[in-house]
């Protein structure tokens, strides 16, 4: 029984260690990377971004997010509601070879149906931006998340990812 027991968890043992993964970017199954009705995967790195408000309570979480045709996104999901003056907008910030060339907002349109769905207004919690193509592996991508008062525009949140694919 004993030699059942210790054969039986060596081979757990070998399944598992065989499975580690390298602290590299992964990607992790969730039902946060929403787009439209459809759901993505997070590009997680070896540390999972969240943003804070200012002085460092967690409020939510921005991620970058990918689908099995590799077009990335970002999506932020805040715990509460913005207040009626409160908003918040994502952005994808695209790099080609190091160098950042543009944002998408959760505001820009892309054309072809493949749009945001605006920022984050008062009463919602949710944002993700247009999905951009990242076939070539010349373009890196990071997910930034930044929530404002609309009365006096100062930044009560803000958060992002790391640079990866």
């Amino acid at each position: 029984m004993i030699r059942k027991v210790i054969a039986t968890l060596g081979v757990v043992s070998a399944a598992l260690l065989g499975g580690v993964v390298p602290a590299s970017a992964q990607t992790q199954a969730a039902p946060h990377c929403q787009w439209g009705n459809t759901y993505g995967t997070i590009v997680k790195p070896p540390v999972q971004p969240v943003f804070a408000v200012i002085g460092g309570a967690q409020v939510g979480s921005i991620e970058l997010c990918r689908d099995s045709s590799y077009n990335y996104w970002g999506f932020a999901i805040y715990d509460t509601p913005m207040t009626a003056s409160q908003y918040a907008q994502v952005l994808l910030q695209i790099y080609r070879d190091g160098d950042w060339i543009k944002d998408v907002s959760c505001d820009t349109d892309l054309g072809n149906g493949n749009k945001g769905n605006g920022y984050i207004a008062p009463n919602q919690t949710r944002c993700w931006t247009p999905k951009v193509g990242g076939v070539s592996g010349h373009y890196t991508f990071r997910a930034r998340t930044d929530k404002y008062s609309s009365h006096t525009g100062a930044l009560l949140a803000s958060g992002r990812t790391v640079v990866t694919r």
